[in-house]
Parts: structure tokens; sequence; C-alpha cells
């Protein structure tokens, strides 16, 4: 309801700003403020619609070693949908560069690689970010990242968009 009522303070200041200007000025700022609000309405509509066919939850991401500028985002992804979905990216503003990472074993040893196209989720399934498999890998981390902070991810899915997901700095559970 605060959102609401901020958002309701914002518009009457912009509506006064308009009526201190002359016509042509008003009405071109008129016509951005609906293409803003209409911008604004596809994306809350896209996060609703995403939210009834795919659902994450126990969302986490590591605390860095000290000294250390990565680390990685954990996610349960569960397709909800009645058709395969395809995670295709993931973003923070906690970290300057985000990618999809996997595991992989060469020569008897485990390396990382990064994931490009992302990774389908079949209808009913759930893909597992988690510690020593696929991943969200954050590098170039945001100095002051703390432990128990809410951060936020956010992730692609083809043809709903982006999905932000809260998520909480954690020691790693093992």
């Amino acid at each position: 309801m605060a959102s609401l009522s901020v958002f309701y303070i914002f518009f009457v200041d912009i509506i006064t700003k308009i009526l201190n200007h002359n016509i042509r000025k008003k009405m071109k700022f008129f016509r951005l403020m609906l293409i803003f609000i209409a911008m604004v309405s596809t994306n809350v509509f896209a996060n609703l619609l995403a939210i009834d066919q795919v659902k994450f939850s126990n969302a986490w991401v590591k605390m860095p070693m000290p000294g250390m500028h990565m680390t990685a985002g954990f996610v349960d992804i569960e397709n909800l949908s009645d058709k395969d979905i395809k995670l295709v990216a993931v973003r923070t503003p906690v970290s300057k560069v985000a990618e999809l990472h996997t595991m992989v074993m060469v020569d008897k040893v485990m390396q990382m690689r990064q994931i490009i196209g992302g990774w389908v989720i079949a209808s009913g399934d759930t893909l597992t970010l988690g510690p020593g498999g696929n991943h969200a890998m954050l590098m170039g981390l945001d100095p002051n990242l703390k432990n128990q902070t809410d951060v936020a991810l956010e992730f692609y899915i083809e043809g709903m968009g982006w999905i932000l997901v809260p998520a909480v700095v954690q020691a790693p559970k093992f």
C-alpha cells in the first residue's frame, strides 16, 4: 500500500509540473508518462504470469571467503507450466558479472564451465542450482556484501522475461 501512496504523490507532482509548462511540452510529457506507465504495467503483468508458471525456492548466495571477489548463487526452479521453459541468464546488483555455470569432470578433475544458451526445464521438473553443480556464478562482488544480507537475484526465462528472486547471503551449507 505504501508503494501506491508513493506512486500517487509522484503522479500528483508530475501533473503539477505539467500544468506549469506550455501545451506542446505538456502533451510530450503526457505521452512519455503514458509510455512509462504502460512499460511498468507490462513488466508487472509479465511477473504475475510467471508466478503461475514457475516457482523459485531456497534461494541463497554463498558468503564469499575473505578477500575473494566471486561467489555463487543457488535456487530451486520448478516448472509449473504444461510446457518446457528455458532459463537463459542471471543478473544481480551485487556483482558486476553474473553467469550460469556448471561443474564437469575432466580427467578426474572437477572443472567449472559457463553455460551458453541456458538450461531447459521440462514441464513438472525442477532445476536445482546448488553447491558442486549448476549454479549462478557472481563475479566482481560488491565489497559491502555481508552475511545474512538480503540480495536480489534476477533470472531470465525465455518468453517470461526477468523474474526477481529474493535471496539471503549465508555461510555455506554442507
